[in-house]
């Protein structure tokens, strides 16, 4: 496995040298993190000062890469390490819980915990990722990457609070019974694939209708002013779009899922730590291919249906009222509905899969 820590990193035998990473000037102008003067800062900024979300904090820095430097890819073992250290860490404390008790949590405590698990999870997802970027460095190295934007810092805020809370909420209402005995199911390793599939159908449809319905595209066009997006700005959005992905399709996707495999409420919560990783990496703009860790038993490469983070990223760059690239976990349905954007930095050639990156576990 190939070291990605290093101040400078090899390409080919030579050094690629670290940059300053410069925030984007643009709609999403971001400056109220890099002010020394702190005076004008509101609850929302101290906030995410404290929790460390900016993904573009002052001085930090980045390698950038020529277009033609070989790209790593994930290991994708420690993306399932990172989830399920995370996700067993909160099952094993109410578990321990229940055993102590001999009860389990109300459903408003089990709102709250599981509320706070997701939360803290986002974050670190955003920490790591950081971290990463740092170490591999994005895609259109020559663009400015959108941070948190001056004028919305605390609709930012509550997108992801809103993403971390409300979740919980929907899966303890439909599905968690406090008497039911705590277990996952044996149809795990079916339930993680089939589950992000159907979060990505019904996304697919959900997000191509915004694009392409005149009546729908004024509550999307919020997310796109984001050209070249962060991990922060995944829920970015106007209010409408805001409760149909943080609620809606989390509930068609049980629904659609349920309808064929058993799916207990804490199959659900693994299931989305899953596609919650891959929700925030999708907007990350990170140079760093691979197949997402749901699918690693699926064929989808091979098929030329698996989705890398450049594909979201071109969604963002390149397109507006006209795109693709629809779906956000897979390419399944952008390849069977013929919405696929072209690649043009993660080229196969270019790919280098023996150079593995491993994502912080902290």
């Amino acid at each position: 496995m190939t070291e990605t820590v290093e101040a400078t990193r090899l390409v080919e035998g030579k050094a690629t040298s670290r940059q300053p990473v410069r925030p984007s000037q643009g709609p999403l102008k971001s400056t109220w993190h890099r002010q020394d003067n702190t005076q004008g800062w509101g609850l929302y900024h101290w906030l995410v000062h404290l929790i460390d979300i900016d993904p573009l904090p002052p001085s930090s820095t980045t390698v950038v890469h020529d277009k033609n430097d070989p790209i790593p890819v994930w290991n994708n073992l420690s993306a399932h390490i990172f989830i399920l250290l995370r996700f067993g860490a909160a099952f094993a404390l109410q578990y321990a819980y229940t055993h102590l008790t001999g009860r389990n949590f109300t459903p408003l405590i089990n709102m709250v915990f599981w509320g706070a698990y997701t939360s803290l999870y986002g974050i670190n997802v955003i920490h790591s990722t950081r971290r990463v970027a740092g170490q591999v460095g994005f895609l259109q190295p020559s663009k400015a990457r959108d941070g948190i934007p001056d004028h919305r810092v605390a609709e930012v805020l509550r997108s992801l609070a809103m993403t971390g809370f409300l979740r919980p909420v929907a899966a303890t209402l439909l599905c968690y019974d406090p008497n039911d005995a705590m277990r996952v199911s044996p149809w795990l390793p079916v339930l993680i694939p089939a589950f992000s599939i159907a979060v990505d159908f019904w996304f697919y449809w959900y997000h191509r209708l915004m694009h392409e319905s005149e009546l729908l595209w004024r509550f999307h066009r919020t997310h796109h002013t984001a050209k070249l997006p962060t991990t922060v700005l995944a829920l970015y959005a106007d209010g409408v779009q805001e409760w149909f992905d943080v609620l809606v399709i989390p509930m068609l996707a049980h629904f659609t899922v349920q309808a064929v495999l058993p799916m207990g409420f804490y199959d659900w919560m693994l299931c989305w730590t899953y596609v919650e990783l891959l929700e925030l990496m999708g907007h990350s703009g990170i140079r760093c291919a691979g197949t997402a860790p749901a699918f690693d038993y699926l064929p989808l490469r091979r098929l030329d249906m698996d989705i890398v983070i450049e594909d979201h990223d071109l969604h963002h760059s390149k397109g507006w009222k006209t795109s693709g690239n629809y779906g956000k976990q897979t390419r399944i349905f952008d390849k069977l509905f013929g919405t696929v954007m072209p690649r043009v930095e993660m080229l196969e050639h270019l790919i280098d899969t023996g150079d593995k990156v491993w994502f912080p576990q902290w």
